[in-house]
């Protein structure tokens, strides 16, 4: 009943921490975006011209307006660095639960159970292994997130940064059907550990 409880402890820390990515991701995907944004106005804003009659009343305008900017995205890649951090934070969650999990069905079990398939349940090692490949895609795409903000520069050319916007906001590591057959494997496995006896038999 302990390894059952611990192991369903490690699919909930597991789909918690997916949560947890997808926030992330919803607040990431709007300061990239904002990022972007700014990174097209901050051109036009070097002419001052472009501000037309008001600058007649309002000489200081432009400045102040390119610097306010300026401020402004330093302010969203600061919070854009605080996400990607966040990112890697979860990766590490689910590296380690993923350990955790491996490690507890080893501790369990013995030697050629993990290997034991009853029936449409998944073996132990199925779904440690399933977990694993969690771990691995989220750090990927976490890897490719890292790449596409470093993108995020006045040289950059807008319709590169609105593809890199565009790529950060698909997450193509992260295919939605190969994690919900993981996730679906793992739901599986711990709702019938307990049915599974995987504990050292004790000599007579």
């Amino acid at each position: 009943m302990a390894d059952r409880q611990k192991f369903r402890g490690l699919y909930a820390k597991a789909f918690s921490t997916l949560d947890r990515w997808h926030a992330t991701q919803t607040r990431a995907v709007g300061l990239f975006a904002s990022a972007v944004s700014i990174l097209e106005r901050l051109p036009l804003m070097g002419d001052d011209g472009n501000f037309g009659p008001l600058v007649d009343e309002f000489p200081d305008l432009p400045l102040e307006t390119r610097v306010a900017q300026a401020e402004a995205l330093h302010r969203v890649l600061e919070s854009l660095a605080e996400e990607l951090a966040l990112f890697q934070t979860l990766v590490n969650i689910l590296e380690k639960t993923s350990k955790d999990a491996l490690s507890l069905i080893n501790a369990s079990k013995p030697s050629a159970a993990g290997g034991i398939r009853l029936g449409p349940i998944s073996s132990p090692s199925e779904s440690t292994s399933g977990l694993q490949d969690l771990a691995r895609i989220h750090r990927d795409e976490c890897v490719l997130k890292n790449v596409l903000v470093r993108e995020l520069s006045i040289e950059a050319n807008i319709n590169d940064l609105n593809e890199a916007c565009s790529l950060f906001t698909a997450e193509p590591n992260l295919d939605p059907e190969e994690i919900r057959v993981i996730l679906d494997k793992a739901e599986t496995l711990a709702a019938d550990f307990s049915e599974q006896d995987f504990s050292p038999r004790k000599g007579k």
